[in-house]
C-alpha cells in the first residue's frame, strides 16, 4: 500500500492523572511528549490529527487538526472514535502521545503489513499488545459506536469483532531498540 494513504492519529486527550499535567505537553528532553510522536509519525503519513480535550489552543499550534473526543470520561476508545470519523482515508496510524521512542521504521512496518485488515497492532516481549500503536481503519467506526454504547471502552475488546492482524516485533527487525515501547506515565518517568 501507498504510505501517503495514511493519516496519522496522535491521541491526546486522557485525564493524565498519574502525571498532575497535559501529558502530551509535558516536556521530554528539551521537547514536548507529542513532538516524539509527530516526528515518528511525519515520514510515514501524509496528514496528522491529534486527538486532544484540553489546551486545544496549544495542540493546533503544533499545525495540524485537532478533534475533541465526542464521547468523553471512555478512554482511548473516544479518541479513536472522533479522530476516525474526521479522518478522510480508509486507514490511520494510531499512537498514543507517550511513547517517545517509537520511530518511522515500525511505523512503516505497520504500514506495509495492512493488507485486508481493519486493525494491525504490534506485540512484544511475551506478546504483550500495543493497542495505541497500530493501523485502524474507518471500517471500524460502526463497531466503535456499538461498543461506546454497550459501555465496552477497551480497545482489546473490538479485536474479536473485526478482521485483526498481530505483528510481532523483536530483535530480528532494524528498528527494534529495548525502549521502543517505553511509555511515560509519571513525572518521574521524564527523567529517563
Amino acid at each position: 500500500m501507498d504510505e501517503n494513504q495514511l493519516t496519522g492519529i496522535i491521541l491526546s486527550g486522557g485525564k493524565s492523572s498519574r502525571m498532575g499535567g497535559e501529558k502530551g505537553l509535558a516536556e521530554f528532553r528539551g521537547k514536548p511528549l507529542i513532538s516524539y510522536s509527530i516526528e515518528a509519525l511525519y515520514p510515514v503519513v501524509d496528514s496528522v490529527i491529534i486527538s486532544a480535550n484540553n489546551h486545544m489552543d496549544v495542540y493546533r499550534n503544533f499545525g495540524f487538526d485537532v478533534v475533541k473526543d465526542e464521547v468523553s470520561g471512555i478512554g482511548p476508545m473516544g479518541g479513536l472514535l472522533s479522530t476516525l470519523k474526521f479522518s478522510a482515508t480508509e486507514y490511520n496510524l494510531v499512537l498514543s502521545c507517550d511513547t517517545p521512542f517509537i520511530n518511522s521504521g515500525l511505523l512503516s512496518y505497520l504500514a506495509g503489513n495492512i493488507q485486508d485488515y481493519d486493525v494491525v497492532v504490534v506485540a512484544h516481549g511475551n506478546n504483550k499488545l500495543e493497542p495505541l500503536c497500530g493501523v485502524y481503519s474507518r471500517n471500524i467506526i460502526s463497531i466503535l459506536e456499538n461498543n461506546v454504547y454497550e459501555g465496552k471502552y477497551k480497545l482489546h475488546d473490538i479485536f474479536k469483532q473485526v478482521r485483526f492482524k498481530v505483528l510481532t516485533v523483536d530483535a530480528s527487525l532494524p528498528f527494534y531498540s529495548t525502549d521502543l515501547f517505553y511509555n511515560i506515565n509519571k513525572p518521574e518517568d521524564l527523567n529517563l
